[in-house]
């Protein structure tokens, strides 16, 4: 038992694992129900959420363009206006991986007095015209693009989730019946 909580601390310490999953560790080692409960619940309020989350995303999804979009402009304008290199170079780098040029378009740099970077152009080379697209359309448009993969890997997580609640459950009714068997034995 004490190598078990000296490992157990061992990974505490170290942050190797989510704390979540000591609930099921202890609860198993120890034969604690309440500990193994405690880890269904927390699994399915975690599930609940990451559904409602999804649901909340598709019903209110012009919304949550308009939120992404003017923070996206709020973010480029500061980072332009405080010479923030990091967020600069974030944003060349988006801009070069999403063949995409400000957050609307080219005109967002025009705009703001901002030269236009060679990111925006094709092969980084002014001689081209910049791209047309903004950021925020080609980031927009990739997530929509890509959204059954990233469905196919929500659900999977779901079925992991569902995997756990119901395993720590049957875990938890297998302990109280192994601590009943000597009533069982009576009947």
């Amino acid at each position: 038992m004490f190598i078990c909580f000296w490992l157990f601390r061992y990974v505490e310490n170290k942050k190797l694992i989510n704390k979540r999953i000591y609930y099921i560790y202890l609860g198993a080692v120890l034969h604690n129900r309440c500990l193994l409960y405690s880890y269904s619940i927390s699994l399915i309020l975690i599930a609940f959420f990451e559904f409602a989350t999804v649901v909340v995303m598709l019903v209110f999804r012009d919304n949550v363009w308009r939120t992404y979009d003017s923070d996206f402009m709020e973010i480029f304008h500061n980072a332009y206006s405080k010479n923030d290199t990091k967020a600069i170079k974030a944003i060349e780098n988006l801009e070069i991986k999403f063949e995409c040029c400000g957050v609307d378009n080219s005109s967002d740099y025009i705009n703001f007095g901002y030269t236009i970077p060679s990111a925006c152009y094709p092969q980084q080379s002014i001689k081209f015209h910049p791209y047309y697209i903004g950021c925020a359309e080609a980031v927009n448009t990739w997530v929509w693009n890509h959204l059954p993969t990233i469905i196919g890997i929500l659900v999977g997580v779901l079925f992991i989730e569902i995997f756990g609640v119901t395993g720590s459950l049957v875990l938890g009714v297998a302990i109280t019946h192994s601590t009943r068997n000597e009533q069982y034995a009576e009947r």
